[in-house]
């Protein structure tokens, strides 16, 4: 079968529990001839190859892996959301005139969520909301600035929408800790090795060990040595020279996961 997109998904589930092997080869592999062709084309080439044995299938993990997949992906698109959120909102309070952002560590600090909250109950009093602000803050930059950044012109739809963009975010962080939670308890029942050689890498722990499981998978038998799992990321530079001559020598797009 071709990996076109996610196309090759809900035939491969079915056919999976039923058939002794299945190859999943990327269209890459498999180039065509240029010009007009149809799929009952590109079928018969395909199984032309397969029968002279020129098709070596892509490496599928097993389903338990696929299913951490799931979730490592989920996590990432809630990351990227979390980040979208988050600027909308700090744009929010600064079109209210409210630049507490410029004095704290990140938007995602204590400091700056208790502020959100605060505003987005209708509480608008500068005093009240330095009140929240952490005293190393306060004494770095000085009680008058903070005031400062804190006074602004807020409405009631300002309100609303501070109080809108604050439960998104919140529901955001809860499902990436909801998921990373599974992949957590799915890495302890089945991969309890895997998890505890990695965690012996320098810099490698939590999160980045379940996400190596997710992307990789627990068994590597299927890349002949380090080069091919390194290629097959995405992150060899190509070797095209003729006659001295040098063609390319830049890595694919690979898996930015």
């Amino acid at each position: 079968m071709e990996s076109t997109s996610i196309y090759w998904m809900p035939v491969g589930r079915v056919l999976e529990p039923y058939v002794a092997e299945m190859k999943l080869v990327s269209p890459y592999f498999i180039k065509q001839l240029p010009g007009k062709k149809s799929d009952v084309k590109d079928a018969e080439c395909i199984a032309t190859c397969l029968l002279k044995d020129l098709i070596r299938g892509s490496y599928v993990p097993a389903d338990i892996v696929r299913q951490l997949f799931q979730y490592d992906r989920r996590i990432s698109d809630l990351n990227a959301e979390c980040v979208r959120k988050l600027g909308k909102l700090d744009a929010t309070l600064q079109r209210c005139n409210i630049r507490i952002s410029s004095y704290v560590s990140t938007t995602d600090s204590k400091s700056y969520k208790d502020v959100v909250r605060l505003l987005s109950e209708g509480i608008r009093d500068p005093a009240e909301l330095a009140s929240v602000v952490h005293a190393r803050t306060v004494n770095r930059v000085g009680k008058d600035v903070i005031l400062a950044s804190l006074t602004g012109v807020i409405s009631e739809t300002d309100i609303d929408v501070i109080r809108q963009l604050r439960e998104e975010a919140d529901l955001a962080r809860r499902h990436k800790d909801e998921c990373q939670s599974k992949i957590d308890a799915i890495c302890r029942q089945y991969f309890p090795e895997q998890l505890k050689n990695l965690q012996t890498i320098p810099g490698i722990k939590g999160r980045s060990v379940t996400a190596i499981i997710a992307e990789v998978g627990s068994d590597v038998s299927s890349f002949q040595d380090a080069a091919h799992l390194v290629s097959w990321c995405g992150l060899k530079p190509r070797n095209e020279e003729s006659a001295g001559k040098i063609m390319a020598r830049s890595i694919t797009h690979g898996n930015r996961y």
